[in-house]
């Protein structure tokens, strides 16, 4: 398949995934959601734990209670959005600059999500 049909249909995907976030509340159950397999086995809270219902927040304009759900969807949400649009506008040859993080930075970035962890499961 070409390349650039498959930037498409991701871009389509993209939309439509986004659409069903925006128009199912995760937090009602009556639609269907992945849940979290780490919280399933062990009861604990990952860091991903209330990405869901934290993205169908922030759809809503509902900031701080995104940030009550998984406050590192303000992280996630620019960076993951940032690698996509990276990964499928090459194939139409419009190239967005690489994300250069020193080692210093990932291990502050590790230790700060593993904190984050550690916080919400204690409090």
């Amino acid at each position: 398949m070409n390349n650039k049909l498959l930037s498409i249909v991701a871009f389509i995907l993209l939309v439509v995934v986004i659409y069903y976030f925006y128009y199912n509340d995760p937090s009602n159950g009556e639609a269907i959601f992945i849940s979290c397999i780490t919280k399933s086995i062990s009861g604990f809270d990952c860091p991903g734990c209330g990405s869901q219902r934290a993205f169908h927040e922030l759809l809503h304009g509902n900031f701080i209670k995104a940030a009550q759900f998984n406050l590192l969807i303000y992280f996630f949400v620019p960076l993951l959005l940032f690698i996509f649009l990276k990964i499928t506008l090459k194939p139409f040859n419009i190239f967005l600059p690489d994300i250069i993080i020193s080692t210093k930075w990932l291990v502050s970035i590790l230790v700060s999500i593993i904190l984050f962890s550690i916080i919400r499961n204690v409090i």
